[in-house]
C-alpha cells in the first residue's frame, strides 16, 4: 500500500545531530584553513583552466568578466542560505541533507540525486579536461612529437577516430586510491596542490596584466565574433565523411571503417578552408550592418574584408576544387539555424529567438559581441565553477568546529576565487583577441603563443609552469569534488535510500567510504573516458543551478517551520536574499540548452525509479512510519519524527 505520509516526511534536525554520536562517524579532523583550502581547491580549477577559454571564446566575449559576476552573484545568495544549515545541521550531506529537514523525503531524494549529476559528472568533465594541459606540459617541454595523440585523450564522439580518453583514466585511477586512503591525507594532499596552483594563478595575473593590449576589450568589431556556423565546421565535415564510409559499408556486413590518419588531416584542412570562406563571408555582412549602424568605418571594414580574403586565399591553395564545399557550407549553415536558438536556451524554445534578437541588438556592442544571450549563457556555463564552496557543507561532519568554521570556509573561498576568476577572464580576452583563445588550453596556450611572437625564453619558461600549474588544479578539483560525492552517497546510505552495505560501508582503518569510492570511480572513468566534455559541463551546471534553487528555497522555508531554532550563523535579510538567489539561479538555468533540459529530466525520471524501487521501501523514516501505522491505525502527522 502507498504510504502518501512518507513522501513528505521530514527528519529532525535533532536526529541530524544525534547522527553524530554514531560509531560509524567520521573523523573531526578539518580547521577553517583544511576547509577553504577544500573550497578554493574546487572552485579554482574547472572555471579558469578548462571554462573562461571557451567561454569567451564562444559565448561572451571580453564580457566574459561581467559573465562571472553574475555567477558570483547567484553564489552569494546560495551561500548565504548554505552557511546558515550547514552552522544549524553539522552532518555530512549539504543539500540532500537540508532538503530532509524541511521539505520531506522525497524532496530529499531527489536533490540528493541530483547532487549525484553535479559532483561525479563534474569531477568526469575535469577529468577529460586534464588531458589537454597535460598535452600542453608536453608540447611546451619536450616539443609536438611528444604529444598523447588526439585519438588517445579524446572522446570518440567529439573527435573523429579517437578511441578514449586515456590520461583522464590514469588520473582517476590516480585520485581513487588517495580518496580511498584517508580524509586526512587527501585534504593534505589538496592543501599542497592549492597552494601551488594559487601561487600559479597570482603569477598569471602578475605577468598577464603587463601584456594586455586594452585593445582586445573594446577595439575588435563585434561582428568578428564566432559565428555558430564556424563552431560547427569540423563536426559536419567529420560527420559527413563517416556517413560515406557507413554507406560504403552497407551490404557488406562489416562496420564502417574508421578514419585514418589521412582523412583526419585532410578534415582539418578541409575545415580550414570553409572556416576561412565562412569568416570572409562574415566581414561582408559585418560591413553592410557595422557602417549601416555608425559602428564601424568604411575603411575599417575594407581593412577586415581585405584580411580575410588573404586568410581565403592561403586556405583555397590547400583544396583541389572549391566549389565541393557548396553543399557542406549549405549543411553548415543548417545545423547553425539550430546552434543559434539555443543559445538562448529554454527561454529560446519559449519565445522565438527572432523576437530575442532585437533585445541581444540592443547590448551588442564591440565588449559585449555576443549580446545579452552570451553573457547569461556564459555565466550559465562558468556557474560549473562555483561548487566548491557548496562542497564545503558535505564535510561538516568533519569539521573541528562546525557552527563556526564552515561559514568562514565558505565566504573566504568564495571572496578569494570570484577575484581571481575575473582577474583572470580579464587577463586572457586581454592578452590575445578572444576569437583567437585556444579552448583547450586556454592560460597555457595564450603565454605559449607570446613566447613564440616574442622569441621569449622567460615566457617559454612561464607557459610550462602555467601548464604544470593547471594540472595541480584540475587534480585538486577532482579531489574536492570525488571526496564530497562520496559523502553525499554516506549520509543517504544512513538513511537506507541507498544500500547500506555499499554506499554506507565505512573502512576500520581508513574510516573512508572505501566501497562507494572505488565504486564511483570506476562510473567516472567510464564517463570521463567515452562522454563528450561540453555535455558533461552542461549536465553539471543544470544539476549546480538547480541545486542552489533548493538550497535557497529549503533555508527559507525552515524559517517559517522551526523559527525558534539555535542558528549560530544567521543569513541577513533571508526574505530578500533567498528569492533572489532563486531568481538569480533560475534566470541562468533558462540558458542552458533545452536537449540539457531533457537529460535532466531523463535523469529525475531513472532516480524516481530507484528510490520507489529500492530508497522507499528501505527508508528509516518508512518503517518508522509503518510502525506508527501499525500502532495507532490511523496516518501519523506530518510533523518531524523524534529521535
Amino acid at each position: 500500500m502507498m504510504r502518501w505520509g512518507q513522501l513528505f516526511k521530514r527528519k529532525d534536525l535533532q536526529h541530524l545531530v544525534d547522527e553524530l554520536a554514531n560509531e560509524n562517524r567520521l573523523r573531526r579532523v578539518l580547521g577553517p584553513f583544511s576547509l577553504t583550502a577544500l573550497g578554493v581547491g574546487c572552485i579554482i580549477g574547472a572555471g579558469i583552466f578548462v571554462m573562461t577559454g571557451r567561454a569567451a571564446a564562444e559565448d561572451a566575449g571580453p564580457a566574459i568578466t561581467i559573465s562571472y559576476t553574475v555567477a558570483a552573484l547567484g553564489c552569494v545568495f546560495a551561500a548565504l542560505c548554505y552557511a546558515e544549515f550547514a552552522a544549524m545541521a553539522p552532518v555530512a550531506g549539504s543539500a540532500y541533507t537540508y532538503a530532509y529537514a524541511t521539505l520531506g523525503e522525497l524532496l530529499a531524494w531527489i536533490i540528493g540525486w541530483d547532487l549525484i549529476l553535479e559532483y561525479a559528472m563534474a569531477c568526469a568533465c575535469v577529468a577529460a579536461a586534464w588531458a589537454n594541459y597535460l598535452n600542453e606540459v608536453l608540447r611546451t617541454t619536450l616539443g609536438e612529437s611528444w604529444m598523447i595523440p588526439e585519438r588517445f585523450c579524446s572522446d570518440p564522439f567529439t573527435t573523429p577516430g579517437a578511441w578514449f580518453n586515456v590520461p583522464a583514466v590514469a588520473i582517476m585511477l590516480v585520485v581513487t586510491i588517495i580518496l580511498i586512503v584517508g580524509i586526512r591525507e587527501s585534504a593534505a594532499a589538496n592543501a599542497a596542490l592549492t597552494l601551488l596552483k594559487l601561487f600559479v594563478v597570482l603569477f598569471v595575473i602578475g605577468l598577464g596584466l603587463t601584456m594586455i593590449n586594452t585593445e582586445n576589450w573594446t577595439e575588435i568589431p563585434y561582428g568578428k565574433r564566432l559565428t555558430t556556423a564556424e563552431l560547427k565546421v569540423n563536426t559536419v565535415i567529420a560527420d559527413k565523411l563517416k556517413a560515406e564510409k557507413a554507406k560504403a559499408a552497407e551490404g557488406t556486413g562489416k562496420p564502417p571503417a574508421k578514419l585514418t590518419d589521412a582523412e583526419l588531416e585532410q578534415v582539418k584542412v578541409d575545415a580550414d578552408y570553409v572556416r576561412a570562406k565562412l569568416a570572409y563571408d562574415k566581414t561582408q555582412q559585418m560591413k553592410i550592418d557595422m557602417v549601416k549602424a555608425g559602428d564601424l568605418t568604411e575603411e575599417q571594414a575594407d581593412a577586415e574584408i581585405a584580411a580575410a580574403k588573404t586568410t581565403l586565399d592561403a586556405a583555397t591553395a590547400n583544396v583541389t576544387d572549391p566549389s565541393q564545399f557548396d553543399g557542406v557550407i549549405a549543411d553548415i549553415n543548417k545545423a547553425a539555424l539550430e546552434a543559434t536558438a539555443e543559445k538562448w536556451g529554454l527561454l529560446g524554445a519559449i519565445i522565438s529567438p527572432e523576437r530575442l534578437k532585437p533585445l541581444d541588438d540592443a547590448f551588442r556592442t564591440n565588449y559585449t559581441p555576443y549580446g545579452i544571450s552570451g553573457i547569461m549563457l556564459g555565466a550559465a556555463i562558468v556557474f560549473f565553477a562555483f561548487i566548491g564552496f557548496d562542497s564545503i557543507s558535505t564535510h561538516s561532519e568533519e569539521a573541528i568546529n562546525p557552527q563556526r568554521d564552515i561559514p568562514i570556509a565558505i565566504f573566504a573561498s568564495l571572496a578569494i576565487c570570484t577575484i581571481l576568476y575575473v582577474l583572470v577572464a580579464a587577463v586572457i580576452t586581454g592578452m590575445e583577441p578572444y576569437y583567437g583563445i585556444d579552448v583547450k588550453a586556454a592560460i597555457a596556450a595564450a603565454f605559449r603563443k607570446q613566447a613564440d611572437a616574442t622569441g621569449s625564453r622567460v615566457l617559454g619558461a612561464s607557459s610550462v609552469l602555467i601548464a604544470a600549474g593547471a594540472l595541480a588544479g584540475l587534480t585538486s578539483v577532482m579531489l574536492v569534488t570525488f571526496l564530497s560525492q562520496a559523502r553525499i552517497f554516506l549520509a543517504m546510505a544512513r538513511d537506507k535510500l541507498l544500500p547500506p552495505a555499499i554506499f554506507g560501508a565505512v573502512h576500520h582503518r581508513f574510516k573512508t567510504p572505501h566501497i562507494s569510492t572505488a565504486l564511483t570511480g570506476l562510473v567516472i572513468c567510464l564517463a570521463a573516458a567515452f562522454t563528450p566534455i561540453s555535455d558533461l559541463e552542461k549536465m553539471v551546471n543544470i544539476g549546480t543551478l538547480f541545486a542552489f534553487v533548493i538550497v535557497c528555497v529549503t533555508v527559507l522555508v525552515l524559517r517559517f517551520q522551526n523559527p525558534d531554532m539555535p542558528r549560530p550563523f544567521r543569513c541577513p535579510l533571508i526574505y530578500i536574499i533567498a528569492p533572489a538567489g532563486i531568481l538569480v539561479n533560475i534566470s541562468m538555468m533558462l540558458f542552458l540548452p533545452v536537449s540539457t533540459w531533457l537529460r535532466l529530466i531523463v535523469w529525475m525520471g531513472l532516480g524516481m525509479v530507484f528510490y520507489f524501487a529500492y530508497g522507499y521501501r528501505h527508508s528509516i523514516l518508512g518503517k518508522e512510519l509503518v510502525r506508527e501505522l501499525s500502532k495507532e491505525g490511523v496516518s501519523p502527522t506530518d510533523g518531524p519524527l523524534r529521535s
